[in-house]
């Protein structure tokens, strides 16, 4: 047999094979509806089911490349305000979601975020006979999508959003989380996410965002169309080469191993979905290897998700940093002392680490590290904040060696970090945690400059909290005046160098605005309030040097704690209650 006879007939094999891959495909597409009817996954199933695989496969979503596992957290997350479900990982809900949607239409998944407003369903005529119903969602704050799809409900829902703007972006809240769990669900069309998904990287493309990645469901298209064409009445005289532009093995490959997932899911079958998943992470891999990320990357991706981003790990270490600090500030001994240092150093490392493996993972959907660098949203803010400020205290506690900077430093990376890990779960918004790109009128060098130094002044305006607070405690403890003057002289450092970073990052950040919004300066809430901090500290640096007497270093110590509490509404409270243009960060 010649090469060329060889050649033709391997290509025919080859489209056979998938062709008969598209055909088991379209039958348990099709057959959705009658194997859906089987009970949810027990407990044992999602126990020792082996996802690994799948977890570490490449999305692109919302324009960003991410592992499945990220994918997953984020909408999970988005629609019921929780990382997990049922004990069961976010990736183990999201596939169940899309292979068994029967499970989830009633169950009351979507988190009403606006407390105030679930009041409202108390009122619902729909709802007047079940108070027991009416209670707990004013209670527990969840609803089901059948229930707020119920055509009663939306009648209701739309004569309260003509009562009050807060109440319609309440329902335009909960409309957008409806539809993300619909999208999970494949409702109405019956579409399964899972095939909906973009894991197939573009082809003839050096980088990952010139072109969107496709999903399985773009193969099926192509393929059908194929099917079609050959099992007309004018066949092609030639069989395709490509599926979508891909080969047809990888085509077939991805194909085949979704319908082996979802029929080893509906069975429960652990050995089956094994397969499955590594089958199918290998094929998506082989579509275009040259960008599709690489192990390591994903594998880090995980991992980073799995330790709370790397946030409670160094809270650990700053915790134990901070109360050496306090035992040897207390006992004098030397090697509670280097300890102290020591696991504050520890945790400042961690924190490192976490920026640095951010960085990097967004370094891939970006294209460039400049634009990937980590500050450019309020979880990113607050773990840089941190960071900058505890790199500041170090320095000067290794000046020093008082260490009240080390415990000043040691308090305030523990409490930003289990700020940003707890905030999503206690407010129930997402405060950036998900790694993403941001609006392109934005990615200018001044971005960089401007809020790595407010949000380094905004820690070192923590740092003058801690020493407030401990100024105080110490002065009504009758401690003797070496002791308070010592915190007094670090207090007065730190704000100095708070006042003029600030200052400085304010200036910059009105030439950032210029840059991106055309005007330097336009009264916008978090510019209004990032004055009036400065203002604030500007009236307390005054104060101190204007008061003379024994209790000059008392009132600084409470206006230190004043001025905190002015800087974190800024920070927080702007960002939270008010909106404005700044309302991203």
């Amino acid at each position: 047999m010649s090469a060329k006879t060889t050649d033709g007939f391997c290509k025919k094999v080859v489209m056979r094979r998938l062709l008969v891959s598209i055909c088991a495909f379209l039958f348990l597409v099709t057959s959705a509806r009658g194997a859906d009817s089987t009970s949810a996954a027990d407990d044992a199933f999602a126990k020792t089911v082996d996802l690994d695989a799948i977890r570490s496969i490449s999305v692109q979503h919302n324009q960003t490349i991410k592992t499945f596992d990220t994918y997953a957290r984020d909408v999970l997350f988005a629609v019921t305000a929780k990382s997990t479900l049922d004990g069961k990982s976010a990736a183990f809900v999201v596939i169940d979601m899309a292979l068994r949607p029967e499970q989830y239409g009633n169950r009351n998944l979507i988190y009403i975020r606006n407390k105030p407003f679930r009041a409202d369903f108390a009122s619902l005529s729909v709802l007047k006979d079940k108070s027991a119903d009416a209670d707990r969602i004013v209670k527990e704050g969840t609803i089901s999508l059948a229930f707020w799809l119920d055509p009663h409900v939306q009648a209701e829902m739309q004569k309260i959003m003509s009562t009050a703007m807060v109440k319609a972006d309440a329902i335009q809240q909960i409309n957008g989380q409806a539809a993300q769990l619909a999208q999970l669900l494949g409702f109405p069309s019956g579409e399964r996410a899972i095939y909906r998904l973009a894991i197939l990287p573009p082809l003839n493309s050096p980088d990952a965002n010139a072109k969107p990645w496709l999903s399985p469901q773009a193969l099926f298209d192509d393929a059908a169309k194929t099917m079609a064409q050959m099992t007309g009445s004018t066949p092609p005289a030639t069989l395709p080469t490509t599926i979508a532009g891909y080969a047809p093995r990888i085509a077939g490959d991805v194909l085949e191993s979704l319908g082996d997932l979802r029929e080893a899911w509906l069975a429960q079958d652990l050995a089956k979905t094994q397969l499955a998943t590594t089958k199918l992470a290998a094929a998506v891999q082989e579509a275009n290897p040259a960008i599709y990320p690489s192990k390591t990357k994903r594998s880090f991706e995980v991992l980073y998700n799995s330790l709370y981003r790397l946030t409670m790990p160094a809270v650990a270490f700053y915790f134990v940093g901070f109360v050496l600090f306090l035992l040897a500030w207390k006992t004098d001994i030397s090697w509670l002392y280097r300890s102290a240092v020591g696991f504050t150093i520890g945790g400042w490392l961690v924190h490192l680490s976490g920026i640095a493996i951010r960085w990097w993972l967004i370094e891939k959907s970006v294209g460039n590290w400049l634009d990937a660098i980590p500050i450019k949203n309020q979880f990113e803010s607050v773990l840089m904040s941190a960071f900058s400020g505890v790199t500041v205290a170090l320095l000067l506690e290794r000046w020093k060696r008082f260490g009240i900077f080390g415990a000043a430093a040691a308090f305030i990376g523990m409490l930003s970090l289990v700020a940003i890990a707890s905030a999503p779960y206690i407010t129930g918004r997402d405060i950036g945690g998900e790694i993403k790109q941001h609006a392109g009128i934005l990615m200018t060098y001044w971005l960089y400059v401007h809020v790595t130094l407010v949000t380094a002044s905004y820690a070192l305006i923590g740092m003058t909290f801690v020493m407030g607070v401990w100024y105080i405690v110490q002065y009504l403890s009758n401690r003797d005046a070496d002791v308070l003057k010592t915190i007094d002289d670090c207090n007065l450092i730190m704000l100095q160098l708070a006042f003029w970073i600030l200052g400085i990052g304010i200036i910059t950040g009105a030439l950032w605005a210029d840059v991106s919004w055309g005007r330097p300066w336009g009264w916008d809430p978090k510019e209004t309030f990032a004055l009036i901090t400065w203002i604030v500290y500007l009236v307390i640096i005054h104060v101190r040097f204007i008061t003379s007497g024994q209790q000059r270093a008392l009132i600084t110590g409470i206006l230190s704690v004043v001025g905190f509490a002015v800087m974190l509404f800024n920070w927080w409270g702007v960002n939270f209650f008010l909106v404005g243009l700044h309302s991203y960060a």
